[in-house]
């Protein structure tokens, strides 16, 4: 099995952009507003981007989480972020993170406006996407990929993976009251 590249600050960086434009969302003003790294047993590290999400007429500012870690995400680690967030003074907040979500974090950024999203590698995304055949890998496969973290129609956790045109999924979750005309299908 191929190993994957580390998965360093920049790369994240990266790889939050290349995801948030697959969607159809712009993504300009970015700037470094926070980097952390953690201590054991977590290891790990918090790069937060400043900068502004956009879809036609529809413009907002917004904290970008990019959370390395292996431990799943809890409520906690939302709240702390929802925290930055608003520290930051900006409009809503976007957390991807490569460990799992607990069902509380997912109830604490509904609570907060914030979106939650999942890293996870390329070779699981394609396997559990419905692509193509498992184990069969084609050679355009990014290292990794995101997914949209919400509850499945029994109340269980659910990721799905985000594809061209899914803007609305993280949209959905950053909307002030009165924004939903002003976005869709803009």
């Amino acid at each position: 099995m191929l190993e994957l590249p580390e998965l360093t600050p920049e790369h994240f960086e990266i790889l939050v952009v290349r995801e948030l434009r697959k969607v159809g969302l712009e993504v300009s003003e970015l700037r470094q507003h926070r980097r952390t790294t953690f201590p054991q047993p977590e290891r790990g590290y918090l790069l937060e981007l400043e900068g502004v999400i956009s879809r036609a007429a529809w413009r907002r500012r917004a904290l970008i989480g990019c959370r390395r870690q292996d431990l799943p995400i809890g409520r906690a680690a939302v709240e702390a972020f929802k925290s930055h967030v608003t520290e930051a003074g900006v409009d809503g907040g976007i957390l991807f993170a490569t460990g799992a979500f607990e069902p509380e974090a997912l109830q604490a950024a509904r609570d907060g406006g914030v979106a939650l999203l999942r890293v996870t590698d390329g070779r699981t995304a394609f396997d559990t996407s419905g692509w193509g055949t498992p184990g069969h890998y084609p050679i355009w496969l990014p290292a990794y990929c995101a997914q949209a973290v919400g509850r499945d129609t029994a109340g269980q956790l659910r990721y799905q993976l985000l594809e061209q045109g899914q803007g609305d999924l993280i949209l959905d979750q950053l909307r002030a009251p009165g924004d939903a005309e002003s976005a869709r299908g803009a």
